[in-house]
């Protein structure tokens, strides 16, 4: 895994650390959040002081063939032994002998058994329930898909329903991103953050173009093959966000500055009575809007606003400019 550096998160990481000191039965965790906010670099921060003790595997979409080999491979990696699973309950039963004296398991990227073997997370559960429960193993289910763990974990129809402690991983805060540019003047922070908000994967990528914020938006927006160029796009289809062109529109409006219901609904067509379910999926699942009441008004003077500094200056100057854009950089 290559190295990077790490901010933040240490309110997680000790949470995380006093879960594995204190561990005297089985315990199941779900860390989540949408894609690039850390979750990944956060358990590799755990986990790195605990060899030996600790087997991470990520989910590759693949059939249930592949899935085994690639245990079977990790195993031999991480654990030094050879093993070779023709069932994912000869995995299991490995595991339930790991735990005696103190395992963690870290299943990346999880929601994908809901596509590829379905049958693995009903079989996690029986395993679950059956023995270990009873195990001192810290089991960590990691998922980027929200919508797909809410359905496995937060659902009563889930299997794993009622099973899991949830660790919602967001974006930095303003506070968390100053750490991350000391170098920067504090006008230069600002900028930096208004531009591309508190998603990690995006400011590792910003910190390593040296010039000014016209510089790094060029590189990272505007040039070709300019890797955030359609990110806030391919974040709607990851989380299998359908209606996209209704999800666009309201995000759009939200960084025009339409804030209220009947502004949004002027500037997007779409029906009174449909706009609060698509708002409220783009809180719930992405945290990409937020609804702000007035304390002494009435419930329906509430207000939107995007939460994401990046999704609005996309939304606002790159989301309307991609014909002008592709037409100027070629883009097909």
């Amino acid at each position: 895994m290559e190295n990077s550096a790490f901010y933040d998160r240490n309110e997680e990481l000790k949470l995380l650390k006093n879960e594995f000191a204190n561990l005297q039965a089985g315990k199941m965790l779900v860390i989540y959040g949408r894609r690039r906010v850390g979750k990944t670099e956060l358990i590799r921060q755990f986990i790195g002081a605990l060899p030996g003790k600790t087997l991470y595997f990520y989910v590759d979409l693949v059939e249930k063939q592949g899935i085994l080999d690639s245990l079977s491979k990790n195993v031999q990696e991480q654990l030094g032994e050879t093993r070779k699973f023709a069932e994912f309950s000869d995995f299991l039963d490995l595991i339930s002998e790991k735990s005696n004296n103190g395992f963690v398991l870290v299943i990346d990227e999880f929601q994908r058994f809901l596509e590829i073997s379905p049958a693995f997370i009903t079989e996690l559960q029986n395993y679950w329930d059956g023995k270990l429960k009873e195990k001192k193993i810290l089991l960590i289910l990691v998922g980027s898909s929200i919508g797909m763990i809410q359905k496995i974990t937060g659902s009563k129809a889930g299997a794993l329903y009622g099973r899991a402690a949830r660790i919602r991983i967001s974006p930095f805060r303003y506070s968390d991103f100053r750490l991350m540019f000391k170098e920067l003047s504090e006008e230069e922070k600002i900028i930096t953050y208004a531009v591309f908000g508190g998603t990690p994967y995006y400011l590792e990528k910003v910190k390593k173009i040296e010039g000014d914020i016209h510089k790094k938006i060029y590189e990272l927006l505007l040039k070709k093959g300019a890797e955030l160029f359609e990110e806030p796009k391919n974040l709607l289809e990851y989380e299998n966000v359908r209606v996209h062109a209704k999800y666009n529109s309201i995000l759009q409006a939200a960084s025009a500055g339409k804030e209220n219901l009947k502004e949004m609904q002027d500037f997007t067509g779409i029906e009174a009575n449909t706009l609060p379910a698509y708002i409220n999926r783009l809180d719930e699942l992405l945290e990409l809007l937020e609804r702000k009441d007035p304390i002494l008004g009435k419930e329906r003077l509430g207000r939107y606003k995007l939460k994401d500094n990046f999704f609005s200056f996309w939304y606002k100057f790159i989301f309307p400019s991609q014909t002008a854009l592709r037409r100027c950089l070629k883009i097909n």
